[in-house]
């Protein structure tokens, strides 16, 4: 008889409560949470849908194993113990669903930026009063409802929202692009740091580089103005964008994009159109290409001497799922448990296994790998035929995970200014190099930023965003100054187009522009976050680029 009571409650129907409130919980967590994430982001992440999705299945798995078992010895220790588990599931899966879908807006950005979550605390009271209010809830619906009807109310709630949620997953995957092969591709280094001895053309760009930083930095570090002496540094410069990912593109095509088309199709025909690229093309230019953020496809890809189509693998399925949960419980965790949830991309990149690769070595954006390959090979004059080179740093950007020498620290402990005189001196060794490789007379090299900096979002709000001032040095061809020329001329990122022809022409950085000191004129820019890229407001420097005062919002917006 014993045995028999014991056999039924294991198998029989009071068990399905459980194994739906186990699935419900198991499926938000580890399938549609990663997936949503995952379609919302396409671009963002090097790896297939499958490759995800093989990863979340062995997560959710998992996790339904362990939940049943916790349910299975709740059952056979006694009934109510059984309804207490029932009820602590709801109420989890209730607030996570809530946490990981309506209560985002406030999160902070995983820009790499070191968070302060002092001032994030109004997610700790709103966490405190979602979940105060869905116990309450289901406390009384456990008081209140007979012993069966809470139990089929639970598995009824928690299977009737899973099905929900998996049809919505369903269809995101089908309409996002997910399912679409990801290319992939080698940007080969074995050429980075060869020379043309005919002519070359270079575009160094340092991310977040701030033009007004730079300006107090040589007050108090005089050596720049030898580095950099037969640069013209553009102090007056105002940018186009706000963000590397709009940015780098208006860089290279003096085009806008107002959001009135699918951003992909804008860099399709960026790369076709631009004016550089044309003139480039047209003069007999090699073009090397690097930069791992900007968008590629195969026909792309012809256009540049140094970029492959390569198959990437997963090192480790295992090693993987770490990031991934964290990816996922940053979203959906509660306020104190957020905190160790903090996400790097780096921690996915690692993984990156590549196959069929077609040169020994990759170009890597960080800086400290950039300097170090700099130094183990030196720049060498062999190529030639004319070369141009685009290569786009991290520079300046979060994390500041450098001192001042470069060297990799804590990125609690690193600063802004910190991380601007380690880029500095990484670009000051850049030029020494190539000065000393027999290659510096004919080369044009501009060394500039994508945008400005004005602070962390944590420290300044939107203000953040107003990142109108962005570095620009160039040194034309043949060009020597006895030390670095300043200018004061009013210069916008619309003038570079025309820049570029100059300085491939042989004009020196003095008449790249014909802008002058003392000139007056207002200079577009476009604001946005990286978080809302979708929303762009417009605004005009009516005065001198460093002053926030007198950038002027037009009223005009480009909203997708």
């Amino acid at each position: 008889m014993s045995k028999n009571t014991v056999r039924k409650k294991i198998t029989g129907r009071q068990l399905m409560p459980g194994i739906f409130i186990s699935l419900a919980i198991s499926f938000l967590l580890f399938l549609y949470a990663p997936v949503d994430l995952y379609c919302a982001n396409v671009s963002e992440f090097w790896f297939d849908f499958s490759t995800l999705l093989i990863t979340a299945l062995g997560m959710f798995a998992a996790c339904f194993a362990v939940l049943m078992v916790l349910y299975l010895i709740a059952m056979l220790i006694h009934q109510y113990v059984y309804r207490i588990a029932l009820a602590g599931g709801l109420t989890l899966f209730i607030c996570t669903y809530i946490q990981g879908n309506f209560m985002i807006d406030k999160l902070p950005p995983l820009d790499g930026t070191t968070i302060k979550w002092e001032n994030y605390t109004i997610l700790r009271t709103e966490d405190l009063i979602l979940w105060s209010v869905a116990l309450l809830i289901v406390v009384l619906m456990y008081v209140f409802l007979k012993k069966d009807l809470f139990s089929r109310t639970v598995m009824y709630l928690s299977g009737g929202l899973t099905l929900m949620l998996l049809i919505t997953a369903v269809s995101v995957v089908f309409t996002s692009g997910a399912l679409q092969e990801r290319a992939r591709y080698q940007l080969g280094g074995d050429n980075e740091f060869v020379m043309s001895d005919e002519q070359n053309f270079i575009i160094l760009v340092l991310d977040t580089v701030d033009s007004r930083t730079f300006a107090e930095l040589l007050e108090t570090h005089p050596e720049y103005a030898a580095e950099f002496q037969d640069f013209t540094y553009f102090e007056n410069t105002v940018g186009a964008y706000s963000c590397t990912e709009r940015a780098v593109p208006y860089i290279l095509s003096g085009e806008w994009y107002e959001n009135d088309e699918p951003f992909e199709d804008y860099m399709r025909r960026m790369y076709r159109e631009s004016p550089l690229f044309r003139t480039l093309q047209e003069r007999g230019y090699r073009m090397e290409f690097y930069d791992e953020e900007l968008y590629l496809d195969d026909e792309i890809a012809q256009m540049f001497s140094n970029v492959y189509r390569v198959d990437f693998e997963l090192s480790s399925y295992v090693r993987f799922a770490k990031p991934l949960l964290k990816l996922v419980g940053f979203r959906y965790a509660p306020f104190e448990l957020k905190k160790k949830c903090i996400f790097k991309m780096a921690a996915i990149d690692e993984l990156v296994k590549v196959e069929n690769a077609q040169e020994k070595y990759s170009f890597s954006q960080q800086d400290h790998i950039f300097k170090s390959q700099l130094d183990q090979r030196g720049i060498s004059e062999q190529d030639t035929q004319a070369k141009f080179q685009f290569i786009h740093l991290n520079g300046a950007h979060v994390p500041f995970i450098y001192d001042e020498n470069m060297n990799i620290i804590d990125e609690e402990e690193g600063t802004y200014e910190q991380t601007m005189l380690a880029v500095l001196s990484g670009a000051g060794n850049y030029v020494e190099k190539l000065r000393g490789s027999g290659a510096y007379d004919n080369t044009v090299l501009i060394i500039m930023a994508d945008h400005g900096y004005n602070g962390s979002l944590d420290e300044s709000g939107e203000e953040a965003w107003m990142r109108q001032c962005p570095l620009l040095l160039i040194k034309g061809m043949g060009e020597t100054h006895d030390t670095m020329q300043i200018s004061q001329a009013p210069i916008s990122f619309e003038d570079l187009q025309e820049a570029y022809t100059r300085l491939l022409d042989g004009k020196q950085s003095t008449a790249a522009f014909d802008w002058k000191e003392g000139d007056v004129r207002e200079r577009r820019f476009l604001k946005y976050s990286f978080l809302d890229e979708d929303h762009m407001q417009e605004y005009v420097q009516t005065g001198y680029a460093f002053d926030r005062n007198t950038m002027k919002a037009t009223g005009r917006e480009y909203n997708r």
